[in-house]
């Protein structure tokens, strides 16, 4: 195969960012992932937790006049009062105010790359996590009353009003990062209760201070599931979002997809950390908050949340309605969310939807196997992450030794006929194009010879490719975790920050990456016969790592140094290849 048929299949194998950003912006907007399927709705009541009588929405109550909201015009101010939950891994801390969650510490992780950091705090002081929305009395700026159990595992919430209504939270911190929610909308008076516009938010996510937003990549995400229509990564399309609620700096939406759809879960989670907030039986649908400062140019969501949304309910006099919740506030850890059960690691973002959802039967078990491997190494191997990853590459180099020999190869035999094939141009191409064809792959039949050799095995490794560069840009295994010069694996480099003209900083692994580029492509068999593909050649061997140069500029160290390693690694096996062909020929 000649140099210039090479070019498509080379850009394909390199630009992995920008397939990305395309598959993202332009392509899986076009394929989203199948709705799921719409929930049953059950002729008869849905049975409420325990022994507990049913609440129903049934014609009477909605005909009866009874209040969409408790009763009473206004609520005196109460003090807030905060209570604390803690375990060895989060420490949280409940408001009076909704009965929610006014901020989780992760005692794990450090918020600075600094040897005394204080922990990571998600601060949801501006509108506490799991508050109601759509019933006066028991809002985010409403005071309940507190009262902690004995054991100091649980905080319970309540109110009772005049007319005999009354609300009952119970929050339980169980082990790791799982916490349950337990609430009781109870009806002691004579008239039915109707419960009309509830729905329950999760905190809204922000981005550490210090963390860039790589380009072209999604940080902060809302996730939906349910077993029958899988998951949805409503985060890649949130510029969609904005634009068709005519770009407001508040977004308060439900996507065209979701209207009507019952859930399982919902997340909103930034680049290393997630909430997701499910019901013990899907009963809600879903929606996505949001705001942006209005002030950048473009759409930068400067926070996002999620909300489960629930049909309209009438709690009958003298009965009771509860609903459960279990909520997941922690690290986007593989191990731990798996362990979390209903498939919540999910949230990884390992499956592959929209136009390549066809390879997903390889890149999930792909990703989660380079993660594993990479934890494995780490762990057996002193070194850390940085050599952890530099062993990763090796093996994959290893395992794909096979098809990039043959690919080498390939690409030699094709160099060493290229002047039979140069004579048959001169001789058919003008006058005979047929009979040139004929002779030619006569000529590769001869020769022993795959013109296609030097192409099919890029096509094999451009799955792992797009795997690997998936989870060395998610993990948080890589926050804050050093190499050599490398201060954080899981962000560029950054020396002498603002100090470097037109960049901001300097990061040397890309231009390592990018003159590994170079000297690889230099002693790279080549095919090119003719004055036209020498300059062609000339050119790719220098255009193509400056733009490789600017697309990796700004990413994780861990994945460059993935790919500078790589790079290395092929130098490495072209040289040994080259020498032994030399001593045979001596």
């Amino acid at each position: 195969m000649r140099k210039k048929d090479l070019l498509p299949v080379i850009i394909l194998a390199l630009l992995i960012p920008l397939w990305m950003i395309i598959d993202q912006k332009f392509i899986a907007p076009k394929f989203p992932s199948p709705a799921p399927l719409p929930a049953k709705q059950a002729a008869e009541p849905a049975p409420a937790v325990g022994n507990i009588e049913s609440a129903t929405l049934s014609d009477a109550a909605k005909s009866s006049g009874a209040p969409t909201e408790l009763p009473g015009a206004t609520y005196p101010a109460a003090e807030e009062k905060i209570s604390l939950l803690e375990n060895e891994k989060v420490k949280l801390e409940l408001t009076s105010l909704g009965g929610g969650i006014k901020s989780a510490t992760l005692l794990d992780y450090p918020e600075q790359n600094e040897t005394d950091s204080a922990p990571v705090v998600l601060d949801f002081s501006g509108a506490a996590a799991l508050a109601y929305e759509g019933l006066a009395g028991i809002g985010a700026t409403e005071a309940l009353a507190s009262q902690p159990s004995a054991d100091g595992k649980s905080v319970t919430f309540s109110r009772v009003w005049e007319n005999g209504t009354g609300f009952t939270r119970t929050i339980t911190l169980g082990d790791d990062y799982l916490v349950t929610v337990n609430d009781r909308f109870a009806n002691s008076s004579s008239n039915p209760w109707l419960l009309s516009g509830l729905r329950i938010l999760t905190g809204r996510m922000k981005n550490p201070a210090d963390m860039e937003t790589m380009k072209g990549m999604t940080i902060l995400g809302v996730d939906t599931f349910t077993p029958a229509g899988g998951v949805n990564y409503w985060g890649r399309k949130i510029n969609k979002l904005y634009k068709q609620e005519n770009k407001p700096a508040a977004l308060d939406t439900v996507p065209q997809e979701m209207r009507g759809e019952v859930v399982d879960w919902v997340s909103a989670k930034n680049k290393f950390f997630t909430q997701i907030l499910r019901t013990e039986e899907p009963i809600a649908t879903m929606a996505v908050l949001s705001t942006r400062d209005v002030q950048e140019k473009g759409i930068i969501p400067t926070d996002i949340a999620a909300a489960l949304a629930f049909k309209p309910m009438s709690i009958a006099a003298g009965s009771q309605y509860d609903i459960s919740y279990s909520y997941y506030i922690g690290p986007k850890k593989y191990d731990i969310l798996k362990d979390a059960g209903y498939s919540m690691e999910k949230v990884m973002e390992f499956e592959t939807i929209g136009a390549f959802s066809f390879m997903n039967w390889l890149m999930e078990p792909a990703r989660k196997f380079l993660l594993h491997t990479m934890n494995v190494f780490k762990s057996a191997i002193p070194g850390g992450y940085g050599v952890a990853i530099i062993l990763l590459t090796l093996l994959i180099r290893i395992l794909f030794w096979p098809l990039t020999h043959k690919s080498t190869e390939s690409m030699k035999r094709m160099q060493e006929i290229q002047p039979e094939v140069k004579a048959l141009q001169a001789k058919y191409g003008k006058s005979n194009p047929q009979k040139l064809q004929q002779e030619t792959m006569k000529l590769y039949k001869e020769k022993k010879v795959n013109p296609m050799g030097g192409c099919l095995p890029m096509f094999v490794q451009i799955p792992v490719f797009f795997a690997l560069f998936t989870v060395l840009r998610n993990a948080i295994e890589l926050r804050f975790a050093d190499f050599l010069w490398v201060a954080d694996l899981s962000a560029p480099e950054n020396l002498f920050a603002g100090q470097i003209p037109f960049v901001g900083s300097l990061n040397i692994l890309p231009l390592l990456m990018s003159a590994s580029m170079i000297w690889q492509q230099k002693i790279t068999p080549t095919v090119a016969t003719t004055p036209e593909q020498q300059q062609q050649q000339k050119m790719m061997m220098f255009m193509m790592p400056i733009m490789m140069l600017f697309f990796f500029y700004t990413m994780p160290s861990g994945l460059v140094l993935y790919w500078t390693t790589s790079n290395l690694l092929m130098i490495a096996q072209t040289g040994i290849r080259n020498l032994r062909k030399k001593k045979a020929k001596a």
